[in-house]
């Protein structure tokens, strides 16, 4: 911990006020009463008040040596004590010293006698409120330490809460591609071939954007198209989507590897269950301080709904509470033949 006073001039200067001011006073006071000459007065004053200036500096290395979390009270109490008759002894002796050295007046050295008293007990007290100060420091820099590390530890709990989320992301749908690969390799080689190709192409930019929270929308959509090549090779034209990207929506923020388990979805529940070709069409729009992303789709509803680990939607609704903190942000809308899942982006300023 370095140390509070000389880190920067501005501390420097605030602090020598303390020292400056008790000599000036003690020099207006003596010179007030006619206890000292103005000139030796003021000499006495500065001199006692730069030392001290000098000396509390130092007190610094004693608090430091006795860290509260580290010291026993006992311990803190003796180191105290007698640094505290320490400090008080150097500041009378050496100021006294130097003042006679200066003025050279023969009055002075029973004026200083006649003082020894009240300077000891003032010594003690300045000793006790630098202390004091220098633990107020002490206190707040161990509290600003604590609260740093507590929001570094919320930030490696967040950063795994989402790892974990986007590793059930991936496997899920690596799972399900593998199994149409396995199923168009008898059907058609040819299909499972370029269906391998896609899925690779869409591996390698998942895997190297595992570790980004956020990118934009643009190259989030362009990670979908990957995906949609995959899922066209096995659907054909039973699969058909179109974006509609409003103004300034390419560049705006989104946590990557969002969109494609509501794609998933969509496919799972509207593509595969239907007879007919089926639309997923996708909308982003500009708000005042947020995107909205609304993805719609087609479905049968009278076909019987296939089974599922249902983490789609459940794990995009906790990404989003974890990153932005509002698990408000997803809403889904079942139609009459329509699927609707609605999301909000908040800006990222």
């Amino acid at each position: 911990m370095e140390h509070p006073i000389t880190k920067n001039k501005i501390s420097v200067l605030i602090y020598w006020l303390f020292p400056v001011t008790v000599g000036l006073s003690q020099a207006v006071y003596n010179s007030y009463y006619h206890i000292l000459p103005v000139s030796v007065a003021l000499i006495d004053g500065l001199i006692f008040g730069g030392v001290l200036g000098i000396l509390g500096i130092a007190i610094w290395y004693v608090v430091r040596y006795n860290d509260p979390e580290k010291s026993a009270s006992v311990q803190m109490l003796a180191s105290h004590v007698s640094a505290s008759l320490v400090f008080t002894a150097l500041w009378m002796i050496s100021s006294g010293i130097l003042v006679k050295m200066v003025t050279d007046s023969p009055a002075y050295g029973d004026y200083l006698n006649s003082q020894l008293t009240e300077r000891a007990i003032g010594g003690l007290l300045c000793y006790a409120l630098i202390v004091c100060i220098y633990y107020i420091y002490v206190y707040s820099q161990h509290n600003r330490e604590k609260q740093l590390k507590e929001a570094e530890w919320q930030q490696q709990i967040r950063q795994a809460q989402l790892n974990a989320l986007k590793s059930q992301i991936n496997p899920h749908f690596l799972f399900n591609s593998l199994n149409s690969i396995a199923s168009l390799t008898l059907t058609d080689p040819a299909k499972a071939h370029h269906m391998v190709i896609a899925l690779s192409g869409f591996m390698r930019y998942s895997l190297r954007n595992h570790q980004d929270d956020l990118v934009t929308l643009e190259v989030e959509l362009r990670n979908i198209g990957l995906y949609l090549q995959i899922e066209k090779i096995r659907f054909g034209d039973k699969l058909g989507y179109h974006f509609e990207i409003g103004e300034k929506c390419n560049t705006h923020l989104i946590p990557n590897l969002i969109l494609q388990p509501i794609f998933e979805n969509a496919i799972k529940y509207g593509v595969y269950e239907s007879s007919v070709p089926v639309e997923i069409l996708l909308q982003a729009r500009k708000l005042d301080d947020c995107m909205e992303i609304t993805v719609i789709n087609d479905f049968d509803p009278e076909s019987v709904p296939r089974k599922g680990e249902g983490v789609g939607l459940t794990n995009i609704n906790e990404r989003l509470r974890i990153i932005y903190g509002s698990s408000r942000l997803l809403t889904a809308e079942l139609g009459e033949n329509k699927f609707k899942v609605k999301m909000v982006i908040p800006d990222n300023n």
